[in-house]
């Protein structure tokens, strides 16, 4: 049962963020889903269906509470390289390496009555290409949200970037958002402790659709904040690979992706509070001509850190 006290602070919390439109952005918690109906632009983040394997030792609930007593500051670090082997004619191929790299610190805030919804501010994110460097700071101020299910996943990402940011850099914020929200580690709604494994299951949709499995093990718990080691795999659906920007497609002859990492979650938060994640991976496309394949091989990671 809550004390006496605790009700009167949630409630006083509760109170301040309805009726005091300055803690939008510097109170506990969100006032409301601005992002609902600001014009954000809204993006699905595919759930997972979570199979409990083991239950691990001493085995108790996991219960999300995203706390409204305070404001969530975290740094959100992605970098993608793609190394491909092109056909340049007359049989031979031609290297070809692309990276993009952000660094985004983020603030999230828990809506004051709606532990479901969470609404967050970017600062000025940062990257080592000069180029796209230059673009960052117009984001600083961008806004979204995020909405969960029961098991509090997130299940749609709300973006509204300023409008003074240009199309660049509002599509490296939005890819790295989304990046790391598809690797989201769920959580078992059955009791569990150390020892504890799950899998996870996912389908995700991007240039290629592919069924993407987690294996989890709490490796530790520490009051609400839990230790958990993932590995990952990743499985086409079909043999369909659209270009991205574009509705061409190529035939996918060979495709690997796969990788591991440490997650350390707070119950009491919405985003990940430390670790992350690295994926590498290989895939053979094929177009017109089946005798000048594409080769690429590809390195995902992905880190939180507390800011």
């Amino acid at each position: 049962m809550i004390g006496a006290a605790a009700t009167i602070a949630a409630a006083t919390l509760l109170t301040a963020c309805s009726t005091d439109e300055s803690t939008t952005d510097d109170g506990p918690c969100a006032p409301a889903a601005a992002s609902k109906d600001d014009g954000s632009r809204s993006i699905g983040i595919p759930d997972a269906e979570v199979t409990l394997q083991s239950p691990g030792s001493d085995p108790a609930p996991l219960r999300r509470t995203p706390s409204i007593e305070s404001a969530q500051r975290v740094r959100l670090e992605t970098s993608s390289v793609e190394a491909s082997l092109v056909p340049a004619g007359d049989g031979r191929q031609e290297a070809k390496t692309t990276e993009q790299q952000l660094v985004t610190p983020l603030t999230a805030r828990t809506v004051c009555d709606d532990e479901s919804s969470t609404e967050f501010t970017v600062g000025t994110p940062t990257s080592k290409d000069d180029e796209l460097s230059a673009l960052l700071p117009a984001l600083d101020g961008s806004t979204g949200g995020l909405s969960f299910s029961d098991r509090m996943t997130p299940t749609r990402l709300r973006l509204k970037p300023r409008e003074e940011s240009e199309s660049p850099a509002r599509s490296a914020l939005e890819q790295s958002l989304i990046s790391a929200l598809d690797y989201t580690v769920p959580l078992p709604t059955d009791p569990v402790g150390p020892g504890a494994t799950w899998r996870s299951v996912r389908t995700v949709s991007a240039a290629a659709t592919v069924t993407q499995t987690m294996t989890v093990t709490l490796a530790a718990r520490r009051g609400d904040v839990l230790d958990l080691r993932v590995d990952v795999d990743e499985v086409p659906v079909n043999a369909i690979f659209t270009i991205p920007g574009s509705t061409s497609r190529l035939h996918i002859n060979r495709y690997s992706m796969s990788g591991s990492g440490t997650v350390t979650v707070d119950l009491n938060r919405v985003f990940p509070v430390g670790g992350g994640l690295t994926l590498r991976g290989a895939r053979e496309l094929v177009g017109d001509d089946p005798d000048q394949p594409l080769i690429q091989r590809n390195e995902f990671t992905l880190a939180w850190k507390r800011s």
